[in-house]
């Protein structure tokens, strides 16, 4: 028990959920200690005795995220009626999209902290791997060694953000109908 009487995990769960909510209502640049220990009701103490500090926080909020974003895709996946590879990488890739354009302040946050990979903690590092073997997964069975499939899945992700990107900020001009269109041409031209 802390000071106060709260048990530290579920204020680490709490401190948690108020960041989750403040980066998805209002950015992660209003994600601040202060923010989130006033919000959490806690002191500003209790976010370093907890957590290594807010960037710490803000991993395990992506964590949740990477997860959520997983799922949401694999599940437009899954619903392509066919199985025709081309159509479920496009139906993720779209996913992926959507997920960014629907969830813009979630999706952000992913990619807003700069950490070397040694830095990343194992859970979330696991996570985001499990997600690239996944890709490989809606290829066909006859095309390339699981090496090779884990090289396409990372460069068709790497792609497809950066059409995101791109498209989201609206830096090259067009509407999000042409953000998919490019995404559909691009997984049709990587897999033939």
């Amino acid at each position: 028990m802390g000071r106060k009487g709260k048990d530290p995990e579920e204020l680490r769960k709490k401190i948690i959920d108020v960041a989750q909510h403040i980066i998805m209502t209002e950015g992660i640049r209003k994600c601040t200690v202060r923010a989130v220990t006033k919000k959490a009701g806690c002191a500003l103490g209790s976010l370093g005795y907890l957590f290594t500090g807010l960037e710490d926080v803000i991993l395990a909020v992506n964590t949740r995220t990477l997860i959520e974003m997983g799922a949401y895709m694999f599940d437009q996946a899954k619903a392509v009626q066919n199985d025709s590879p081309v159509e479920r990488l496009t139906a993720l890739a779209v996913a992926y999209f959507t997920y960014a354009r629907d969830y813009f302040n979630q999706w952000e946050a992913l990619f807003a902290l700069r950490f070397s990979q040694s830095k990343l903690p194992q859970d979330y590092l696991e996570i985001r791997t499990h997600l690239i073997f996944k890709i490989t997964t809606l290829f066909t069975n006859n095309e390339q060694d699981q090496e090779q499939k884990l090289v396409l899945a990372r460069t068709m992700y790497e792609a497809v953000h950066g059409i995101v990107v791109l498209g989201l900020d609206r830096r090259l001009g067009g509407e999000y109908a042409d953000v998919e269109a490019r995404i559909r041409l691009l997984v049709s031209m990587m897999i033939k």
